[in-house]
């Protein structure tokens, strides 16, 4: 897999909540942290996502955000 985006944190697949319209993917990575990604059903379908999955959380984002109460 070659892509643009330098932020690419492998995980494992921890939980898969699907909707009629889109998944939420919950990954495990390095350290016992999780990070939850919101899908399409169709491309979890497509990719044939399982609970134990080896998968890669993909991030690329033009700004961060922080915000305070």
């Amino acid at each position: 897999m070659k892509i643009s985006a330098r932020n690419q944190i492998p995980g494992i697949v921890k939980a898969i909540k699907k909707g009629p319209v889109s998944t939420e993917v919950v990954i495990t990575i390095a350290g016992g942290n999780e990070i939850v990604s919101s899908i399409t059903t169709h491309s979890a379908e497509t990719m044939n996502l399982k609970e134990g999955s080896k998968v890669y959380a993909v991030m690329k984002a033009s700004e961060v955000m922080v915000g305070i109460d």
